[in-house]
């Protein structure tokens, strides 16, 4: 049998995590032994500590109300959308030389002067808590979503925090999600066994029935939503054996056949969208990683950065796309019309598959995965700046005119593995 097939027979529900974690390094990952048995253990008994995790249809688990951390850093993080329906899964972290928010003020006074004396550090709010493995994250005006990988549900609560509801449950692998002014819409990854097709779905944000938008697909893992259609990528066939036929979709909102924007894709994975365009990265072998983009009536494909090290983030202002690389620890960007590439920072431990990137006008914003901090760097680069750390496996972020949110999946023990209470949805206040 194969690593993938016992992955299938112990727990069936985790083995499109596996999926995305072999499609994260898919030819560097796969020699670690000890690595992939201790990523096994954990995610095998994570959130199925118990027999069944019973979250209802609606009223959900409840947030923590608002509770603030007691001092500390404070940060956002990993794997969202963003303003404008904008998604992004993946990220960076960051360690050494960074800015610290909060730490000791320094001014003094020209006679005499005073002693330099602390800041009032900025708190980290809990908005939601008791989630099980909450992986990707979306805003609006007034709510906070989630995907719960681990209980496969889909959340919701509001900015300030409260009671979260359950909008879908009984999903298999929700991934990617994301919302405009009606509806959520996310992404079921699907598995092997026992057999069920990846989908792209989406319910009202009041709640009520979730609608099937596509069916039948591979591996689906982002999405994003812009003018009332959906766009997703697929990574790949689950029997193939080239991994060269990953596609890029969409479909309108209200439903219909799916489009095939672009075919033969090496492993696309996050996935961005703006008025003209579709963006993506993909875990080419052995070119390592390419960035690319399609007119989102599909068309010829365009390059926009080649040669990079496993980019696993992806999101897109009006002028530029930037991204996340895993492999040599930066994070990048290139203008949307394609030209030379800038590093915005480097030399960075940046977790694959488990952290986020999102923006605003001012700053890209990044989650670090198993490194627990929560970083953001000026979009024309500079010094970066930790908002938060000793963070629980931060991942999904997303981030507002006021706020930046992310999702903390939970601590993860090596022997008791992902502890189903303690995933998390965390905000920090900007303003």
């Amino acid at each position: 049998m194969t690593i993938e097939g016992a992955w299938s027979v112990v727990n069936p529900a985790l083995l499109a995590k596996r999926r995305s974690f072999l499609r994260a390094c898919p030819h560097r990952c796969v020699h670690d032994v000890p690595a992939i048995l201790l990523l096994a253990l954990g995610a095998i008994l994570g959130c199925n500590k118990s027999a069944a995790i019973d979250l209802p249809s609606t009223g959900g688990g409840t947030g923590s109300g608002g509770a603030t951390a007691t001092g500390g850093l404070v940060g956002s993080g990993g794997g969202a959308a963003s303003p404008g329906g904008v998604t992004s899964i993946g990220g960076a972290s960051l360690t050494g030389g960074v800015t610290v928010v909060g730490g000791i003020a320094g001014s003094t006074e020209s006679d005499g002067g005073t002693l330099p004396g602390p800041t009032q550090p900025l708190a980290v709010v809990t908005i939601a808590s008791g989630q099980c493995d909450p992986i990707e994250i979306a805003v609006d005006a007034t709510n906070v979503y989630w995907t719960s990988y681990g209980s496969g549900t889909v959340m919701k609560v509001p900015l300030a925090g409260g009671v979260a509801t359950t909008l879908a449950s009984g999903m298999t692998g929700p991934l990617g999600i994301a919302v405009d002014a009606t509806s959520v819409y996310w992404v079921n990854q699907g598995s092997l066994v026992p057999p069920v097709a990846g989908s792209v779905m989406k319910v009202p944000i009041v709640g009520g029935m979730p609608t099937t938008l596509a069916t039948g697909l591979s591996s689906p893992v982002a999405i994003a939503a812009r003018a009332a259609s959906v766009y997703w990528t697929n990574g790949y066939t689950v029997d193939s054996t080239g991994y060269t036929d990953g596609t890029i979709m969409s479909v309108s909102s209200d439903g219909g056949a799916p489009i095939v924007l672009a075919s033969g894709q090496v492993f696309p994975n996050a996935i961005a969208v703006d008025g003209t365009s579709v963006y993506w990265t993909g875990l080419a072998v052995p070119a390592e990683g390419i960035v690319m983009k399609v007119p989102l009536n599909g068309g010829p494909t365009t390059v926009l950065a080649s040669a990079q090290a496993k980019p696993y983030t992806i999101a897109v202002d009006a002028s530029s796309v930037y991204w996340a690389n895993y492999n040599d620890g930066t994070i990048m960007k290139v203008p949307i019309g394609g030209g030379a590439i800038v590093k915005l920072v480097s030399g960075q431990p940046i977790a694959p598959g488990s952290t986020g990137i999102a923006l605003d006008a001012t700053s890209v914003y990044w989650t670090t995965g198993s490194g627990g901090s929560v970083m953001k760097v000026p979009l024309a680069g500079g010094v970066p700046t930790t908002l938060a750390s000793g963070q629980a496996t931060p991942d999904g972020i997303a981030v507002d005119a006021t706020s930046v949110y992310w999702v903390n999946r939970g601590v993860l023990d090596p022997i008791e593995g992902l502890d189903p209470s303690s995933g998390a949805v965390m905000e920090l206040s900007l303003k």
